[in-house]
């Protein structure tokens, strides 16, 4: 098992260049700026507050580039995302619209430790993100090891194409209890928004991603705590 090692470092004011995510989509080029234009070929329909565009808060270095096979059981295979020092995790908070949301990133035993305070007057959202251009080829699903506060966690993803719409895909990370447990996210579950609007739009394709996250944005204040041990792509029966 590769566990992923987080080292905290302090963020560039390049890397903070219209970050743009919400509860809701961001669209990330290799500065996690957003150079792409908004167009009105995808039809909306409001499901969540617009939100501005958030503060890039923190970056860490972390597991998530290269892959390895895992073992194969029942008639999945799996490949684990590595480490990657140079497309680190970056923490984003709604601090850009006034918004007064924490995240950090700490490591404990191996693993990171997402945690921080949610506050929903003027935003309402952290999330923690990074660049991910290969690893997902052939995969249909991720797979996360992962221990919650019982809170409403979204993996969050982004492609190469969907960028230039500014459209993110999400899908509920759901948990049962407060242990540690393994948790498979489809990517057929996931849904298209931009700006927290859900939107018409073609299928995430995984072997063109360009980014993967976990936000949390679920409209309750207080604080949270997400521990991941790893993160795999998998393909197969489960």
């Amino acid at each position: 098992m590769c566990a992923l090692a987080v080292v905290a470092a302090s963020c560039s004011a390049s890397q903070q260049q219209d970050a743009r995510a919400d509860p809701n989509p961001l669209a990330v080029t290799t500065t996690f700026a957003d150079t792409a234009r908004t167009t009105t070929s995808l039809s909306e329909e409001v499901v969540a507050p617009a939100i501005a565009e958030p503060s890039t808060d923190q970056a860490a270095t972390t597991t998530l580039s290269v892959t390895e096979p895992t073992n194969a059981s029942t008639g999945q295979s799996c490949q684990r995302l590595l480490e990657s020092e140079d497309q680190p995790w970056v923490v984003v908070n709604d601090g850009v619209m006034g918004g007064r949301s924490q995240g950090a990133i700490t490591t404990e035993t191996n693993r990171m430790k997402f945690t921080g305070n949610i506050v929903t007057d003027g935003g309402g959202f952290s999330s923690v993100r990074r660049l991910l251009n290969d690893g997902l080829d052939e995969s249909d699903r991720l797979q996360l090891r992962l221990r919650t506060d019982e809170r409403r966690y979204e993996v969050l993803l982004t492609d190469i194409d969907s960028q230039a719409y500014r459209v993110t895909y999400y899908a509920p990370l759901e948990t049962e209890g407060d242990g540690w447990q393994v948790v498979d996210v489809s990517f057929e579950a996931l849904e298209a928004r931009i700006f927290g609007r859900r939107v018409d739009a073609p299928s995430f394709q995984p072997h063109k991603v360009t980014t993967i996250g976990i936000i949390l944005a679920d409209g309750a204040d207080g604080e949270f705590s997400l521990e991941l041990d790893w993160i795999s792509a998998c393909s197969g029966t489960l």
